[in-house]
């Protein structure tokens, strides 16, 4: 697993954008095919940045390939427990102007991704998604 730390602010995507290209780049994989990657990434990583109380000043963030499988893993440290899994699921069926703001980035990462875990262990939340890898 590729593995680094980035600072705790939504400054940091341009930084993760670029964390994946290397990645992809690595692998020979074409770039053009990295943009679920990045949704993925980007609201996980944001959702930690706005939502989690407490923890550190960065936060660990690793990629990896194998069996046809990307996984992606983000550590935030100091946190207190946080699962975004239980946020109720959007109405998408509502007209736009009956629905309030937010709570689709969650509904889209579930449309992108294979598996979906959060779990918190000694102060730790741990996020792990696990994609189609690019062939």
């Amino acid at each position: 697993m590729l593995v680094r730390r980035f600072p705790r602010a939504v400054g940091s995507l341009p930084l993760l954008v670029a964390f994946v290209r290397e990645f992809f780049a690595e692998r020979r994989w074409d770039p053009d095919q990295a943009y679920d990657v990045d949704l993925v990434l980007e609201e996980l990583f944001t959702n930690m940045v706005r939502h989690a109380r407490g923890g550190t000043s960065e936060i660990e963030v690793g990629l990896a390939a194998g069996d046809g499988a990307l996984t992606l893993r983000l550590r935030d440290e100091g946190v207190e427990p946080w699962d975004p899994s239980q946020a109720p699921a959007p109405d998408i069926g509502r007209p736009l102007h009956e629905r309030r703001p937010g709570g689709l980035g969650l509904h889209f990462i579930r449309q992108l991704t294979r598996d979906l875990r959060f779990e918190h262990v000694d102060g730790t939340a741990i996020v792990t998604a696990v994609l189609q890898a690019p062939r």
